[in-house]
């Protein structure tokens, strides 16, 4: 019957639930919490978090992937119609504003715990293909010089991928949002033509064709 429960369409309750739990599981981690200070937090019962989820861990994955799906679905809409090279900032806008949700303490749990890690990696393989895209096409419309994207796709991926250890973290002396926000800023302004530059590419391949 809990299992049911589970795989069922969350109520209203439950939704509101989850969305109180990704606030504290983001900001505070989830390798601490106790169920029983949760439900206090929460004004619920603790049968409430296993209606949801067996266990702690997989309440926290759960919430993770809800999360994750969430800003993933978010970028992808914000782009519909949109021309390539306007189409960036609106596809890692949802990333840059979680990123002010996420805690240090929150990426060391995700970092720490293989299930979670597992989920933010998928999460970052699948906006990457997103990048990549939008790169190809900007690539292809003479916007950003002529860079591989595969190679842009890889490197943005290792990058937030060490942004999120936290001995990275802790060396540079940034938050995980500022180290975020930095590196897609170093995306945007290192792709782009400098003045003149479209003019350039566009004669050089007009001579490359002759």
């Amino acid at each position: 019957m809990k299992a049911q429960a589970r795989d069922a369409r969350p109520t209203p309750r439950q939704l509101r639930l989850l969305d109180d739990l990704e606030t504290i599981f983001l900001a505070e981690g989830f390798r601490d919490a106790r169920v029983a200070d949760l439900a206090r937090r929460l004004r619920c019962s603790r049968r409430s978090f296993y209606e949801l989820a067996p266990t702690k861990e997989a309440l926290f994955l759960r919430v993770l992937d809800r999360y994750l799906r969430t800003l993933r679905d978010e970028g992808s809409k914000a782009t519909v119609g949109v021309p390539p090279e306007l189409a960036f900032e609106p596809y890692l806008r949802p990333a840059l504003e979680a990123a002010r949700k996420l805690s240090s303490a929150a990426m060391r749990d995700i970092d720490a715990y293989p299930p979670a890690s597992a989920l933010w990696r998928r999460h970052t393989r699948e906006r990457m293909q997103g990048l990549r895209a939008l790169v190809e096409r900007c690539v292809e419309q003479g916007v950003f010089r002529g860079i591989d994207p595969r190679l842009v796709a890889e490197v943005m991926t290792v990058s937030l991928r060490r942004i999120c250890e936290p001995d990275f973290l802790c060396t540079t002396e940034l938050s995980y949002r500022e180290a975020v926000s930095e590196l897609y800023g170093l995306l945007l302004h290192g792709l782009a033509h400098g003045r003149g530059e479209p003019e350039r590419a566009a004669a050089a391949g007009k001579g490359r064709k002759r």
